[in-house]
């Protein structure tokens, strides 16, 4: 397969030859003698995004959830993601959620998380061997939990995924704890619920030299202390402060809380400043019947990743604070590296994954459920390639 007229990264105009799901030529002009050329008129081509922090909806596994995630995915630009578990079954049953997943267009590398919904420690030998990918720790359980797992991680050489929060620190929190949460009369979460977490899991962590990635952190102080460790922020941390809660908005209910504008500023210049590794859409999401309730009683989560690529491209490219292919670092190439795929770059012998991306196109989200209502977008993804399969989208 031939691309031809793509501009890479948004840049040069160049033709692309794809064989075998990889990319073995990029010129000026490739001769079209391909069984399959594709024009793709100028249109931006770009790697496809790989997404470290995506649960199902509501945090439960169906088959509906699942289908409508993959939508969700290739319409985001979102080809690989690492999801979360989900599911509350013996290890049979997980061995035919593996296999299950493997049926999807869309790259999933599923974890689990260690414990049960009884506090017991799962089989975790047996399920990393059965087509587990990593390990999914709650920074707060009892420190033995934590050896064990950490041990499991060292001998299995598998990845870590952190969730630096201690949920009793503020109970009942809800949102960020500040001048909003006092005007609303809401609960508030401290920041060192999650401060304090980071250096504990960061210590533990060097201790067994595992390969350790910390989930969505919203604190300058958290990257501060982790510093070159590979660290995530979902966008929506970059985008939004806790004002966005105002008038008790619960599609602004997210964990971590949003922070301050000050917080949030901070963190802005600590992205564009390469102190952050991976962005994430943090894609969580929550039914209506469990958003649409007062703000207390509200679940946390938000769903976004359909509008990810151009959340992107919209608030960071259009506005010249980064190139598509500087961004494409937090988006792609670095979450590719950390996952030890050949993915997220436009090169020779990379793997054939991207999004074909018109960034001419503009949309208002009339969604009164999402964090963006009202916002203008741009850009939309009209074909995504995955190893070498073009799948066109009907968005």
């Amino acid at each position: 397969m031939i691309l031809k007229n793509a501009r890479i990264y948004g840049e040069e105009k160049v033709d692309i030859q794809i064989q075998d799901g990889k990319i073995i030529h990029i010129d000026s002009f490739i001769s079209d003698k391909s069984d399959l050329v594709i024009d793709l008129e100028e249109k931006t081509l770009l790697p496809s995004f790989i997404d470290l922090n995506v649960n199902l909806l509501d945090n439960g596994f169906e088959l509906d959830s699942l289908v409508a995630l993959e939508k969700q995915c290739l319409s985001g630009g979102v080809s690989t993601i690492v999801l979360r578990d989900s599911l509350d079954v013996n290890t049979q049953g997980y061995k035919l959620y593996f296999d299950k997943l493997k049926t999807l267009k869309i790259n999933i590398i599923p974890t689990i998380k260690i414990l049960d919904k009884e506090n017991k420690m799962k089989d975790i030998s047996i399920l990393l061997d059965s087509g587990a990918k990593g390990l999914e720790i709650q920074s707060n359980i009892e420190s033995n939990f934590l050896r064990q797992s950490m041990q499991y991680a060292k001998m299995k050489d598998s990845l870590v995924f952190i969730k630096c929060f201690d949920e009793k620190f503020d109970d009942h929190g809800v949102m960020n704890d500040g001048k909003m949460s006092f005007e609303l009369g809401l609960i508030g979460i401290s920041d060192i619920a999650e401060s304090s977490e980071v250096a504990k899991m960061k210590e533990i962590s060097e201790f067994y030299d595992v390969n350790v990635n910390f989930d969505a952190l919203s604190l300058a102080r958290s990257f501060d202390l982790l510093q070159d460790k590979n660290s995530e922020i979902s966008i929506h941390h970059l985008l939004k402060n806790d004002n966005a809660c105002d008038n008790f908005n619960t599609s602004a209910k997210i964990l971590p809380p949003l922070k301050d504008q000050k917080t949030q500023t901070k963190l802005k210049e600590y992205f564009l400043d390469y102190k952050i590794k991976f962005l994430t859409s943090l894609h969580s999401p929550i039914s209506i019947s469990k958003k649409n309730l007062a703000f207390d009683e509200a679940k946390f989560g938000v769903d976004a990743i359909d509008m990810y690529v151009s959340l992107c491209f919209t608030y960071f490219v259009q506005n010249n604070l980064l190139s598509w292919k500087k961004l494409c670092d937090f988006t792609s190439y670095n979450q590719a590296k950390f996952l030890g795929l050949n993915k997220g770059k436009i090169a020779i012998g990379y793997d054939a994954d991207f999004i074909i991306f018109d960034e001419k196109y503009k949309k208002i989200i009339d969604n009164e459920y999402s964090l963006y209502h009202n916002e203008e977008i741009c850009g939309i993804v009209t074909h995504s390639v995955i190893n070498g399969e073009i799948i066109k989208l009907n968005n």
